[in-house]
């Protein structure tokens, strides 16, 4: 067929066919401070007020967001869960104060004479103390023994000094670890761990009342919206709508959405490809060829074979190739255009807030019931049609919602989900056999490797997440949250503590790895991300490479990023600290400085490198709670271990004494003189491992105040079980359990007078398709319905305007009815706007 790529589609990217002028980089930073870097003015009358300008939007005034200046009150223009991100980053830190504070006591002891253990080679580990034992005994599990050991080289790397350091050979002779334990420590971390059980529940408390003042003081589009998630699926006139709404309130939008999401993307990507050829072909001869189908034909048999194979691999790409797919795009759209479409989400915007509490209150019905059509507190005027009880909630942010996946069915999603935990968990095996291996040669690289791991696990994560189909970029984000905190509590912690031997507990070559974890995670990940090379690679080199202005544009887009990504870090970080905190306490010390970092490195990528995030709840700042929680349990767990199995060696003393011979291998080769003593027998343990993991036995072996601890240790492993299960996953649970049945639907607050048409800068349900491939969103519908006002950037908007590319349009012309291809979003306009915009002369 005839190759429908027109001058519309290169207008769409701001080119003109007749000549182009030469790129210019003043204007690539131009665009970029513009759409890319966030922007803030200050608020009419206002002295140092500001509101965040949306992408494009150019406001005298206007500057960037300071990075030491700007208040994190104010990083709230982003969205609640980037916002409650950066206030967590803070209160971890003070947490972390006071944990090392109660470690005190512990830090004395291990850096004292009173705990006898020579200086470690790390300097990571040497910060704040440690419990590393290199003090050894050589002992005799018989009357009379004869053992070798040997005398250590000082030149050796630390793993095979620590390894002749605990060398000992002949019959009955054992090494033993001699360290005094100052049990009483025990009581100093239960206090540290109650202090985290009950700062946690303030603050969920303090975190829940900053949700709710959020929620007051500045109105979005949810609090005056809601979502119908079962509409019939002829139900696509918006007046249908409008009109049985209305029984709450004036309506004042109502957007359906329908399952065009092929559709959409078929010509989102039409506009990428088209991208791409504007991108190479900057003079009016390369223009005009690509509208002759039988040159560009001849053009790409002219190929290499090799070229051919590659890009059909996708692994290169040439203009002909690209015009062969444009052509392809344009025959695959418009069978799609003859396709009939159906209602799959409704999105009702009332003119206040009372009309849509009104209508959650009156209409919310649990899952099973709105399924099946059956529920005795709905209204007869309540029922759409008459018949259908709808599954009515409170809407996400408009730019929450990820409307091409609207459609997808909850038995695709439970497919996709199951997939990707799968892979995920053969992932993390793998990476855990790789630190195994690692760890058995070099303890420090074995660290590194773990780091390493964790700042390369998020790109694959992403990866894999983005092959899910969710409804909202919170769905999508909490998803990644939990593929995150599997994969790198695993191989930062967990993976290390379980392939370890047991007699390695105390010993520096394991405490080694979690202290250059805890290091990398406070200093070495930041400044990777705060470099940015990439970013920086593209915009100062790269681009200057480019043809097209719009070409050297696309270098000048930040990097995109995940708030999920960056709570799993948080949380990973209090994770390894506290989890080694007994035997490392001075780990808490790189742990506070990480969140200090993170802080102010993630302060400045928000505003200099990362890409403007869409607006999140705080969903995910309550599954991180969940988290910490769980952090609190593995650390009461942990603790007791520690505390039950000192001092990790495989003898104890008996109440006899025998004869000990002592032979010493010195560097040369020669014996030292031979040594006898007289100590007591000690009697094999076989090992000190506990047997259980929470109710810890007491063993013979055992002194009475550590068996003290240990029964201590146990009863708080008990307690802290039954708060994390029910305060958390039980509750959870309950509430799940509840909403299938019920429904759940809890106002925060007072509603706000304020209209919705009277609010500066809100935002209604327009559909769009978003990708980080593009400066800004793609729109997918009408936009003559609505109030562009209200889209939530700022731009020309006929130039996104998917809905008026060349293949619609000629489709139209053909006679078809590409209208009801697309959703609709439709305003109703209040009378008090009327009134205004008369007085306005509108």
């Amino acid at each position: 067929g005839k190759f429908t790529l027109d001058l519309g589609d290169m207008a769409e990217q701001g080119e003109a066919l007749n000549g182009p002028p030469p790129p210019d980089i003043k204007e690539a930073w131009k665009f970029y401070e513009t759409y890319t870097l966030p922007r803030r003015v200050l608020k009419d009358g206002a002295t140092d007020d500001y509101r965040k300008l949306e992408p494009g939007e150019v406001c005298e005034g206007s500057g960037l967001y300071g990075v030491w200046e700007t208040p994190v009150d104010e990083i709230g223009d982003f969205g609640l869960g980037v916002y409650l991100y950066y206030k967590m980053l803070i209160t971890l830190f003070v947490c972390m104060v006071v944990c090392i504070c109660l470690n005190i006591p512990a830090m004395s002891l291990y850096m004292s004479n009173d705990y006898p253990a020579a200086s470690v080679a790390s300097f990571q580990l040497a910060i704040g103390g440690n419990a590393v034992c290199d003090t050894v005994l050589p002992v005799c599990t018989t009357s009379s023994c004869t053992c070798t050991i040997l005398e250590v080289d000082d030149s050796l790397p630390p793993a095979d000094k620590e390894a002749q350091l605990w060398s000992i050979t002949g019959d009955g002779c054992e090494m033993h670890a001699n360290c005094e334990m100052d049990f009483s420590l025990a009581y100093w971390d239960a206090a540290m761990l109650g202090f985290l059980i009950v700062g946690l529940f303030l603050l969920a408390k303090l975190q829940n009342k900053i949700v709710e003042e959020a929620d007051e003081a500045e109105q979005t589009a949810q609090d005056y919206s809601v979502m119908v998630h079962d509409p019939d699926a002829d139900a696509v006139n918006p007046d249908e709508w409008q009109t049985f709404f209305s029984q709450f309130g004036h309506v004042t939008y109502v957007t359906v959405a329908i399952d065009n999401g092929v559709l959409i993307q078929k010509l989102a990507e039409r506009r990428l490809v088209s991208r791409q050829i504007a991108f190479e072909t900057a003079t009016d001869e390369e223009r005009a060829s690509m509208f002759d189908p039988n040159e560009n034909d001849t053009a790409f048999e002219g190929l290499s074979k090799m070229k051919k194979r590659l890009i059909g691999y996708g692994l290169s790409n040439d203009v002909s190739a690209m015009r062969k797919k444009i052509t392809k795009l344009d025959n695959e759209i418009t069978e799609l255009l003859d396709k009939k479409y159906s209602a799959k989400k409704v999105f009702v915007v009332f003119e206040t807030e009372a009309a849509q509490r009104s209508c959650l209150r009156e209409m919310t019905v649990g899952t099973i019931p709105a399924l099946m059509d059956n529920a005795s507190n709905i209204a007869p005027n309540q029922k759409f049609r008459g018949e259908n009880i709808l599954s009515v909630s409170e809407a996400p942010e408009p730019t929450d919602v990820i409307w091409v996946n609207l459609e997808t069915s909850l038995s695709h999603t439970v497919k996709e989900l199951t997939a990707t935990m799968c892979l995920t968990v053969l992932l993390v095996a793998f990476l855990g056999f790789c630190i195994m291996a690692i760890s058995e040669s070099s303890p420090t690289i074995a660290g590194f490797f773990v780091a390493a791991c964790n700042g390369g696990l998020p790109a694959f994560m992403k990866a894999l997440n983005e092959t899910e189909e969710h409804m909202t970029q919170g769905s999508r984000q909490q998803s990644l949250l939990l593929k995150l905190v599997l994969s790198r509590w695993f191989t930062a912690a967990l993976i290390i503590w379980m392939i370890r031997d047991y007699e390695d507990t105390i010993r520096e070559s394991f405490l080694t790895k979690a202290a250059a974890i805890l290091f990398a995670d406070a200093f070495t990940t930041p400044i990777i991300r705060l470099m940015d090379p990439a970013g920086r690679l593209a915009r100062n080199y790269t681009a200057k490479s480019a043809k097209t202005q719009s070409k050297m544009n696309s270098f000048f887009t930040n990097t995109a990023w995940f708030l999920a990504e960056r709570y799993t870090d948080m949380t990973k970080s209090l994770f390894v600290g506290l989890f080694f905190s007994t035997l490392y306490p001075g780990g808490l010390v790189w742990t506070a400085c990480s969140f200090v970092m993170c802080y102010w490195v993630d302060k400045y990528c928000l505003f200099r490198i990362w890409k403007q995030p869409p607006a999140i709840d705080a969903s995910l700042t309550a599954a991180s709670r969940l988290q910490i929680a769980v952090v609190c349990l593995v650390h009461s767990l942990i603790a007791a271990l520690f505390f039950a199995g000192y001092p990790f060696d495989k003898v104890a003393p008996g109440s006899t004494d025998g004869t000990i011979t002592i032979n010493k291998t010195l560097l040369n080769g020669n014996a030292d003189t031979p040594v006898t003593l007289t100590q007591p027998i000690y009697y094999s343990t076989g090992t000190k491992r506990p047997d259980a993991v929470v109710n810890i036995p007491t063993l013979d072996w055992m002194t009475d105040e550590q068996k003290d601890v240990v029964k201590m240790y146990s009863i708080i492993n008990i307690v802290v079980i039954v708060l994390v299960c029910v305060g958390y996953f039980g509750r959870t649970a309950a509430f799940s359990l509840y909403k299938l049945f019920y429904g759940e639907y809890i106002a925060v607050g007072d509603p706000n007078p304020d209209l919705y048409s009277f609010v500066p800068g809100i935002e209604t349900y327009v559909p769009v398709y978003q990708t980080d491939k593009l400066p800004l969103p793609l729109l997918a519908c009408d936009l003559s319905l609505l109030d562009q006002e209200h889209i939530s950037f700022t731009a020309d908007y006929s130039k996104q305007d998917l809905t008026k590319d060349s293949v619609i349009t000629k489709a139209a012309e053909a006679g078809k009815d590409v209208k009801s291809c697309f959703s609709v979003c439709k305003q109703y306009k209040s009378e008090e706007l009327k009134k205004h915009e008369d007085s306005q002369g509108k």
